[in-house]
Order: structure tokens, then C-alpha cells, then sequence
């Protein structure tokens, strides 16, 4: 009854207006976009100190009201010839743990740009070795190397561009792609879009692969990428082509590795031993003979996981298995051989079980002897 007693049309009362704190500045932005600024910030600036108490959004809101369209600018898409061209490009997927620290995961991508066919590799680091390395595992994936690689202008690829836009770039990316026979080309600065086909992958994977995955670590990530090139991605049926990529693959006539061997992708960096026998390397200190003590050496670490220490000349001195974690002390047995005893110089000693690279048992290094602390007492009575 209450309901069939009121009116049809409810009666509200009348709301009062709020004052648009906008308001009194209006006509200013107009005047201001009119003679080409746009951007809201700098007018955000410009009325607040004119006494405008409103944020910043509104001005930006304003502002896009009174902004003329941005023309989309048509464009053609551009084929390659099969075996011309490779695009490749770094993509960042958040970070893993990998031997007991947090990293950054990276994800290096290939795609043929007539095939599409496409390789996938994951890293914990986007420097020169890496670069290469993936570069030589896509080649190797593939089957062959392309005329040319395109990618963005990154340091490990180019130097510089001078004002008349003449690339210089770095020599081992050069020598690299001088030992395979490709041609590198770099995009024009801001013109990502040049290298659309290998763009579109990483979209891809980040859509179809990466959501919902887990993994036991690195390795298992790499080979569960593997696994997805092989049985999903370059065997579906690609949206442009119309065709499977693995069924172009072969047409692609790519220039063949014929057996050679790999480019040396090792890093190479220079450490000095210390007094006690040992380098420091990745958190962790490996042993180096002891007639090598206190020296400058030569540190290369392999794509297979080895650490060669060499001479300043190059001569190989030892070599270890890359240890995993932090604070270890990894030992050659041997090249403690012909040390003095422990109660001589002190710095020939080390005060710990270590283990050893290459058989994986534990040995006794040579031990401190052990004072009791009056000796050292008694003797700096003497002194005095």
C-alpha cells in the first residue's frame, strides 16, 4: 500500500552543482593548447602557480579533450626471402633462484623470418657470453645459419651510432658473425617494430608457455622450453603463414654449420691469486698451484661449466668445475704439493676441510698449528 501510494515518478530533491575547481583556468589551457603545449604537466605546473588546488588528472583529462588525434600511420609488411633473415631479442620474465640467489630470468628468442620457426632459451644474464652462447644454440636448434640477424641496437652488439647513422660495433659481435658468416643489422633507433616477427614471438610465449608454469630450476625451465618448441609452437599452424613452421623449416636453405667448431663463447676476466693458493671467483675460491701464489692469471669460464686458470702468457694451470652456491673452497690436492710444513709461513696454510672439483671426496688441506695464546703473550714481554 505504502508502495502504490507515492508517485510514479520519484521526486528527488535538487543536488547542488560542485564547483568545477577547473573552472576559472579553462579558458587559459585552451589559450596554451592553441599555441601547442600539451603537455599536462607542464600546464599542471603553470596553473598551480597561478593558485589552481585541484590534481594533476583533471588537467590531464582536460588537456586530452582538446588534444587533436594522434594519425595512425599505415604501414606494409615486409617478407624475407627463405634462409635471408633471424630475428632475435632479450625479453625480462621477473626472476628465479638459481644456486641458493635470487637472479633475474631473461628469455633469448630466434625466429626465422620466412619460416617462423623459433628457439627459446632462458639465462640468468644478458652479457656478452650469453649473447653469443644463445646465438650458437639457436644455430645449432635450427639447423643452419640465416644470411642475417636482426635486433635491437643493445651494447653487446653495438658500440655507438655517429651522426650520419654508421653503426660501430662491438668486435666480438663482429668476429662472431664473421666466424658464421651472417650479417648483423641493427633497427633503427625506436623502430622496435622493424623487428615485428620476433616481437610477436615473445607475446606469444608469454601467453601460450609461461602462464601457470612451475619448474624445479633452470635446467628444468630450459628443457620444458624445449619441449614446447618441439610439440606446440613450431607445430601449429602459424596465423600469416597459413603453414607449420617446422614444415618450412627445411625450405629455408640455411647456410650449414658443416662440423665446425663452436665459437669460443667463454668469459674471460683476470683475478689474482692470493698468498694461501687461491683465486676468488663467483663467491667462491678455487685453488691454483702454489708456485702461481699472489699472481695476475688468466680466468676463463666455458659454456660447460669450467673455470681454466692460465698464466698471464696462456698457459693452462688448472681448471675446475664451477661450484655451486656461495663461501666454498674448491682444492686440487696437487697443488699443494712441496709446501712447507704448517708451523712455517702461515700463509701457505688453510684452516679447513675443502672439497675437491674433481673426484668430489673430502681431503685435508694443510692445518694451522694451533698456539696457545701465553706463547704470543710471553714473547711481547720479551720484546719490551
Amino acid at each position: 500500500r505504502q508502495v502504490l501510494a507515492e508517485p510514479l515518478v520519484p521526486v528527488r530533491s535538487p543536488r547542488t552543482r560542485r564547483r568545477r575547481r577547473l573552472g576559472p583556468y579553462v579558458e587559459y589551457l585552451s589559450k596554451r593548447v592553441d599555441k601547442g603545449v600539451v603537455n599536462a604537466s607542464k600546464l599542471y605546473d603553470e596553473i598551480k602557480a597561478q593558485g589552481y588546488q585541484g590534481c594533476k588528472g583533471h588537467v590531464r583529462d582536460f588537456v586530452a579533450t582538446l588534444r587533436s588525434p594522434r594519425p595512425l600511420a599505415a604501414t606494409v609488411r615486409f617478407e624475407t626471402e627463405p634462409g635471408e633473415q633471424a630475428q632475435v631479442d632479450w625479453a625480462c620474465f621477473g626472476t628465479i633462484e638459481h644456486q641458493g640467489r635470487q637472479r633475474r630470468l631473461y628469455a633469448f628468442l630466434m625466429t626465422l623470418s620466412w619460416s617462423r620457426a623459433m628457439y627459446l632459451e632462458f639465462t640468468i644474464a644478458a652479457d656478452m657470453a650469453w649473447w653469443l652462447r644463445c646465438h650458437v644454440h639457436g644455430f645449432h636448434y635450427l639447423g643452419g645459419v640465416p644470411r642475417e640477424v636482426l635486433h635491437d641496437n643493445l651494447k653487446t652488439a653495438v658500440l655507438s651510432r655517429d651522426e650520419t647513422h654508421v653503426v660501430h660495433w662491438h668486435p666480438k659481435y663482429l668476429d662472431f658473425a664473421a666466424y658464421y658468416g651472417f650479417t648483423p643489422r641493427a633497427c633503427q633507433p625506436y623502430r622496435a617494430q622493424t623487428k615485428g616477427k620476433v616481437e610477436a614471438g615473445v607475446h606469444y610465449v608469454r601467453v601460450n608457455f609461461w602462464p601457470g608454469l612451475s619448474y624445479t630450476g633452470l635446467a628444468d625451465l630450459n628443457q620444458q622450453a624445449v619441449n614446447w618448441l618441439d610439440t606446440v609452437a613450431n607445430l601449429r599452424v602459424h596465423g600469416t603463414t597459413g603453414q607449420v613452421p617446422f614444415d618450412r623449416l627445411p625450405l629455408e636453405g640455411l647456410l650449414p654449420l658443416l662440423g665446425k667448431p663452436d665459437y669460443d663463447t667463454a668469459l674471460v676476466s683476470t683475478r689474482r691469486s692470493s698468498a694461501d693458493c687461491f683465486i676468488s671467483y663467483g663467491g667462491n675460491f678455487y685453488s691454483v698451484p702454489a708456485q702461481h701464489h699472489s699472481q695476475n692469471l688468466t680466468v676463463r669460464e666455458t659454456a660447460s661449466g669450467l673455470l681454466v686458470v692460465a698464466t698471464a702468457k696462456g698457459d693452462e694451470i688448472a681448471c675446475h668445475r664451477l661450484a655451486e652456491g656461495h663461501g666454498q673452497r674448491i682444492v686440487e690436492p696437487a697443488h699443494y704439493q712441496g709446501l712447507p710444513p704448517a708451523s712455517r709461513p702461515w700463509r701457505w696454510a688453510v684452516a679447513e676441510q675443502v672439497s675437491v672439483a674433481s673426484t668430489g671426496q673430502q681431503v685435508d688441506a694443510p692445518v694451522v698449528e694451533t698456539r696457545s695464546l701465553a706463547i704470543y703473550q710471553e714473547l711481547a714481554e720479551v720484546a719490551a
